[in-house]
């Protein structure tokens, strides 16, 4: 019994843990995504729900050997975030959402739900031309910050 238990506690350290690191990489790329020009938010938008929504869509079931880490790949796209070239920058913004989407998905959680709902009003903002709101950005950094 005692080792069910503290399984439970590694699992719940270790998601709490990715939830933190994911939650301070997307305060940076929010602040990143708001410096784009609205052109560019609509086309990193638009091909991250394109990519997200063919991974859907396809017939293939996963191989278990191809089980990705979607932390570690956001991970590695929020390394490209914070580049100075602006096509990498580009690339990794809409790689780190697609990867912090499928990372935050189906969470028993409610931190890292809480972190998909951010994600998700992200892309929504992105498609759309309006910016968030100052009201809106305040409640979130009180809340998420």
């Amino acid at each position: 019994m005692d080792i069910v238990t503290n399984n439970k506690w590694v699992q719940r350290t270790t998601a709490f843990t990715r939830y933190l690191t994911l939650l301070r990489q997307f305060n940076t790329v929010n602040e990143s995504i708001t410096g784009l020009l609205p052109d560019q938010r609509r086309q990193i938008a638009l091909t991250a729900l394109a990519e997200l929504t063919s991974a859907e869509t396809s017939d293939q079931a996963p191989v278990a050997s191809e089980a990705t880490n979607w932390s570690v790949e956001a991970s590695v796209a929020f390394a490209r975030v914070r580049s100075q070239h602006n096509a990498i920058r580009l690339a990794g913004l809409k790689r780190w959402l697609v990867c912090a989407y499928r990372a935050t998905f189906n969470s028993p959680y409610g931190e890292i739900q809480n972190l998909h709902r951010l994600v998700l009003r992200a892309l929504r903002q992105m498609h759309g031309d309006q910016l968030p709101k100052a009201s809106e950005l305040r409640r979130d950094q009180r809340r998420y910050a």
